[in-house]
C-alpha cells in the first residue's frame, strides 16, 4: 500500500510514501528535505488524531523546555492523555539507551546525541503510526546509531510503522531504505526503487548527490574485471558475489 500526498507545496509537488516500509528523502544541501517532511507532518495532521505522526526534528534542543528529563516525558505522555507511571517514564527511556540516571538531569545539559535519544523518546512514547526523522542519526556515534536502526527495523517489520527519514547519506539510504524520494530546490525530481537512483550516473549529478561507496565500489570491480555482476546494499552480499566470480 501507499500513502498518497497531492501538491503539498507551492511547486504542486506530490509523492507516494510506501507504507509500513522506510522511505528515506535524498537531496544535496539546501534542497528542501526538512521542509518536505514540515508538510508531509501538516498534511498527515490535517483533520486527524495527532497521536498518529512522530516528528523528530534535526535540532531536538529546540523543543525542550523543562527542568529535567524526567518532567519532559512527564509532560509529553500527559499532552498526549496516555497511562502517567515512574515505569512508564523510565521504560520510555530505556527504549533508546538511556537509563535511571538521566531522570534528574536537564535535557539541555546533556550531549547532542543524547538529546537526539531523548527526542526520539519522547516521538516514541506516543506510539505514532508514521515517523518522520530529520537527519536522526547527527551527531550519533556508531554504537547508538546502530541501535537506532535495529530500533527502527523493528518498528517497521514488527509494529508496520511507516518511516520516512531525511538524510544528506546517501549510504545510510542505499542501506537501510525500501523506497526513496530525491529532491533537488525544492522539487521532486525521483521517487522509486534505490538502485534505479543510485545507479543513474545523470540524475545524481542532476541532483548534486554523491554515489553511494557500494556502488562506486561494484562499479569500479565490474569495469576492472569486465562482469556483469548486481548491485547489493550490504557489503557483506556483494563481497559473497564477488568471491564467487572470482574463485
Amino acid at each position: 500500500m501507499e500513502i498518497e500526498f497531492k501538491n503539498i507545496s507551492t511547486d504542486d509537488l506530490s509523492c507516494h510514501i510506501k507504507e509500513g516500509k522506510i522511505n528515506f528523502i535524498v537531496g544535496g544541501v539546501n534542497s528542501g528535505k526538512s521542509l518536505f517532511l514540515s508538510l508531509v507532518n501538516d498534511e498527515i495532521l490535517d483533520g486527524k488524531e495527532i497521536s498518529k505522526v512522530g516528528f523528530l526534528r534535526q535540532n531536538p534542543e529546540k523543543y525542550f523546555f523543562c527542568n529535567t528529563i524526567y518532567d519532559e516525558v512527564l509532560f509529553t505522555l500527559k499532552k498526549y492523555k496516555l497511562k502517567v507511571s515512574d515505569k512508564k517514564i523510565v521504560d520510555s527511556l530505556k527504549i533508546v539507551g538511556l537509563d535511571e540516571s538521566y531522570l534528574s538531569r536537564s535535557p539541555l545539559k546533556i550531549s547532542t546525541g543524547e538529546q537526539k535519544k531523548l527526542a526520539l523518546a519522547l516521538v516514541l512514547a506516543v506510539n505514532p503510526k508514521v515517523l518522520l526523522l530529520d537527519e536522526p542519526f547527527k551527531g550519533l556515534d556508531f554504537t547508538s546509531k546502530k541501535m537506532f536502526i535495529k530500533l527502527f527495523r523493528k518498528m517497521k517489520m514488527r509494529y508496520n510503522r511507516t518511516i520516512l527519514i531525511a538524510s544528506v547519506d546517501v549510504d545510510d539510504a542505499l542501506q537501510f531504505a525500501d523506497y526513496v524520494i530525491c529532491l533537488k530546490n525544492g522539487s521532486l525530481i525521483f521517487q522509486g526503487d534505490k538502485f534505479d537512483l543510485f545507479t543513474n550516473n545523470k540524475l545524481l549529478k542532476e541532483s548534486n548527490i554523491p554515489k553511494p561507496q557500494i556502488i562506486k565500489f561494484t562499479d569500479s570491480f565490474k569495469e576492472g574485471r569486465k562482469v556483469n555482476i548486481g548491485y547489493r546494499d550490504d557489503i557483506n552480499d556483494l563481497m559473497k558475489d564477488i568471491y564467487r566470480v572470482v574463485r
